[in-house]
């Protein structure tokens, strides 16, 4: 979402009758290195700030079928190949967040996933068969009772899989997924509410270490957080990273993990102040690694990122156009050519090898 203290900046240079708000704009890390979008999705149908939040979903059979699911937060999901091209849409309401989960014991189906939905201030789920369509569990909706749910991200522990969800006043829930008698052709699902806790002011994305049990999140004001993803487990909230407008510059929005094995990898999140995105550790202490922005393909005719909200991460997917894994990324403005807002695609190996990770 494009944030107040945006808006704010705007409305403050007018007053002010400066000859640029660009000055108001915090700049990305001097360090930061340029990498290049590779791909990017048809626009999505609706005007304005719609594209929100992506999530890639692997075809174990043949990688070249795999998907790209994007929110669009004023009509449903989209759906889309590697190519960019639209390929499904579940008009459904204003889903913000969406992520999902493999699963190995449902005959047909390849993946749980759910999103945040601020029409019926619910989360939805959906099932994946092993094409790669997507079916609403329209009776399975899970009324969270908050007032605007937002950020979502999902978690698989020995208890089962959960879905966390949080809400514009800070609080975040935490939910069970319980499997229940099917009484139709789709099987269904019940919850059950098993913690709730509050951080200090507005969250969005977050991103749960299924291996570490970490949950990873963003309060778009103050920086990075992290708690343990475990209900029984106090939720303590340590600082990862604080806003500093330069690695980090509000809102801090979509977040991910790249999962390397043995359990190394790097969280990566958008600053979406400064148009650019951070690069930690996945363990602690969560060192910085340094920062990247997306620019103008010119030679593809693909424009870079800006005003990202959220964004999402596959080291799994591998192929010949992207070896090493992909980053999609969300557009907060499509201009080559001109059109309403899409996703980009990115290799990750781009972004390693510039930063020169290990």
């Amino acid at each position: 979402m494009y944030g107040q203290k945006h808006l704010s900046t705007a409305l403050t240079c007018i007053a002010l009758m400066l000859t640029s708000c660009a000055d108001e704009q915090p700049q990305p890390a001097r360090s930061a290195i340029v990498v290049y979008p590779q791909v990017q999705t048809e626009p999505v149908m609706t005007l304005d700030d719609a594209a929100d939040d992506p999530v890639v979903w692997i075809n174990d059979s043949k990688i070249a079928n795999s998907r790209v699911i994007g929110t669009d937060k004023r009509f449903g999901l989209e759906v889309y190949d590697l190519g960019g091209q639209r390929l499904q849409r579940i008009p459904i309401g204003r889903l913000n967040n969406i992520d999902l989960r493999t699963v190995n014991d449902m005959d047909g189906w390849s993946a749980i996933a759910a999103a945040s939905n601020r029409t019926n201030n619910s989360i939805s789920l959906f099932l994946i068969n092993k094409s790669g369509e997507i079916v609403w569990l329209e009776n399975s909706e899970i009324v969270t009772g908050l007032a605007e749910p937002y950020g979502l991200c999902m978690y698989s522990s020995e208890k089962g899989m959960q879905v966390f969800v949080n809400d514009t006043d800070g609080r975040y829930q935490q939910w069970l997924l319980l499997d229940a008698p099917a009484q139709a052709s789709l099987p269904q699902f019940g919850a059950q509410l098993l913690r709730q806790f509050s951080v200090s002011s507005q969250p969005e994305g977050c991103v749960a270490d299924d291996e570490q049990g970490l949950l990873f999140l963003g309060i778009e004001d103050e920086g990075i957080r992290v708690v343990s993803a475990d209900s029984a487990k106090s939720a303590t909230i340590n600082t990862l990273a604080d806003i500093d407008g330069e690695i980090l510059a509000a809102d801090v929005e979509g977040m991910d993990l790249f999962l390397g094995p043995n359990g190394t990898g790097y969280l990566i999140a958008s600053s979406q102040g400064n148009d650019s995105y951070a690069v930690y550790d996945r363990q602690a202490p969560h060192p910085y690694r340094g920062s990247f922005i997306i620019a103008d393909n010119t030679e593809l005719n693909i424009d870079g990122t800006q005003d990202t909200d959220g964004l999402a991460i596959s080291s799994g997917l591998r192929n010949e156009q992207f070896p090493e894994g992909i980053l999609v990324v969300q557009d907060g403005n499509n201009t080559s050519p001109q059109a309403t807002q899409n996703f980009k695609y990115v290799s990750w190996q781009q972004i390693s090898r510039a930063l020169q990770l290990p």
